[in-house]
């Protein structure tokens, strides 16, 4: 017998999959940052309905992880390279941190 690896997806199959996924990737993201909002209410958020129970700030970082997904699949075909990695840096921490889509200088910090 002859099976398919189920794990090893086409570039196309991957792309379909994480638009698919798009809430979840979001959500699961918001989780990893330990941020206090639910699957549903992610949902809620991402279809522009504002939620009164969830916190500025974490409507912030889902717009944020939303906006970093689409500027990923929208590039996805091109070459990933430092000035792209800035870019999904300067999305995620927007508004979010001191300086957004630069290195850390250190400076500022004691």
């Amino acid at each position: 017998m002859n099976f398919t690896d189920k794990y090893n997806l086409t570039r196309p199959q991957s792309i379909f999959l994480a638009k698919k996924k798009w809430d979840e990737n979001i959500y699961c993201g918001m989780k990893m940052e330990n941020r206090n909002v639910t699957f549903p209410q992610t949902q809620t958020i991402l279809q522009g309905v504002n939620v009164g129970s969830v916190t500025l700030d974490v409507v912030q970082a889902i717009l944020n992880m939303r906006d970093a997904w689409k500027y990923t699949l929208d590039t996805i075909e091109k070459e990933l390279d430092f000035a792209m990695l800035c870019k999904m840096n300067e999305f995620i921490s927007r508004n979010e941190s001191l300086e957004w889509g630069v290195l850390r200088s250190g400076s500022g910090f004691s």
